[in-house]
């Protein structure tokens, strides 16, 4: 597996990731931005209720908006919303890249308290919340996103997968997947498949030593 040392390594992939702005990244770059104490008041509120919900944990959260940072990423997209902990995290990182985030919650309670948290937050203007099953919903989204973060039904991966490659994922995109570890039965087909497949690199990276985060990059063409 693995660790922490293998993020210098996968930053300087994901450098490579950041597409040239269009008209919808320049607007999104428009909208004004947040104040990031109230975001952080809002991160620690929730981060209380992370063993009630489904979220990830807080290094793994850093990480993910560290990673939209340093990879530029202006289109994200999130399959698994819970109450909103990650898609927070991450809408931190777009205020610096001026990006927009797409989550997706198949739980109507969750995404009613997401919709709360990522409002009280003060970042509805950069964060898109959708409820329904995303296995329905990703066919319905336009991309191409140059960040995912599928953290839902592990069992389902490949379906995600197929929706997502080869129209919805930009070249120098990043496919990250939750729990790469603790779930590796339910995403042996999965891993399996990105680890032989021609256009990926791929490898998992720890920062809590417990799990892990798969990351595939996408290469570009030349």
């Amino acid at each position: 597996m693995e660790t922490a040392a293998g993020i210098t390594g996968i930053l300087a992939l994901g450098a490579l990731a950041a597409p040239a702005p269009g008209q919808a990244e320049q607007a999104a770059s428009r909208i004004p931005r947040a104040d990031p104490a109230r975001i952080r008041k809002v991160l620690d509120g929730m981060e209380s209720q992370i063993g009630r919900y489904w979220s990830t944990p807080r290094r793994d959260a850093e990480y993910l908006s560290l990673m939209v940072k340093a990879t530029r990423a202006t289109r994200v997209l999130e399959v698994g919303t819970s109450q909103g902990y990650s898609a927070v995290w991450m809408g931190l990182g777009l205020e610096e890249t001026g990006g927009r985030l797409t989550t997706i919650e198949i739980d109507a309670g969750r995404h009613a308290l997401a919709r709360r948290n990522v409002r009280e937050a003060g970042l509805a203007g950069r964060i898109t919340l959708v409820r329904g099953d995303a296995h329905r919903e990703l066919a319905g989204l336009r991309g191409p996103f140059d960040f995912v973060f599928l953290d839902a039904d592990k069992d389902g991966q490949m379906d995600y997968f197929r929706q997502l490659y080869p129209s919805r994922l930009a070249p120098g995109g990043i496919i990250a997947v939750h729990n790469a570890v603790s779930e590796a039965g339910d995403l042996r087909q999965y891993m399996e498949t990105i680890r032989r497949h021609p256009e990926f690199d791929t490898v998992i990276v720890s920062t809590t030593m417990e799990d892990g985060i798969a990351l595939s990059y996408r290469h570009r063409k030349v």
